[in-house]
């Protein structure tokens, strides 16, 4: 599924028009979008946290990643750039509703990273973690892309 999801981000108008595209690094439960780093077009980053809050570092793959933080996530170790430079976010979580809330871990992480940001936001998510609707709160951030493999809810 990880594959037919990069395939389908490469061909959104979105992701075309990126320079700077954050993606994260997955654990062994999450969907894998690695392969959109190859992509020399494009300049990667994963998420570095620190405190309370998410930051964006350069990243390519072979570059040696730290596990750190509460969490337990792999980190860059590169320096982070500033969240108005993100230009695409691929998002994590849980599942989304198809009023394009995303159900994340609960940390708010990156909630507070695009309430700094304008980047534009996809949520890749199997079909059967599409749901009609899910609880949200009023500071949760709507994703501007549901995508799934069959589905793309703008």
């Amino acid at each position: 599924i990880s594959e037919v999801l990069v395939s389908r981000i490469r061909d959104l108008d979105c992701y075309a028009e990126s320079s700077n595209v954050m993606i994260y690094y997955p654990r062994s439960c999450e969907l894998n979008f690695i392969s959109l780093t190859r992509d020399k077009s494009k300049n990667f980053y994963l998420p570095k946290i620190e405190g309370n809050d998410i930051f964006p570092c350069s990243w390519r793959i072979g570059e040696q990643l730290k596990l750190q933080g509460k969490y337990r996530v792999l980190e860059p170790l590169s320096d982070f750039i500033a969240p108005e430079e993100i230009d695409l976010v691929i998002l994590p979580g849980l599942c989304a509703d198809k009023s394009r809330c995303r159900l994340g871990y609960g940390g708010g992480f990156y909630d507070r990273f695009l309430a700094q940001s304008t980047a534009k936001t996809i949520f890749p998510v199997a079909d059967e973690l599409l749901f009609g609707t899910i609880p949200s709160d009023e500071w949760d951030k709507k994703v501007d892309i549901v995508l799934t493999p069959t589905q793309i809810i703008r």
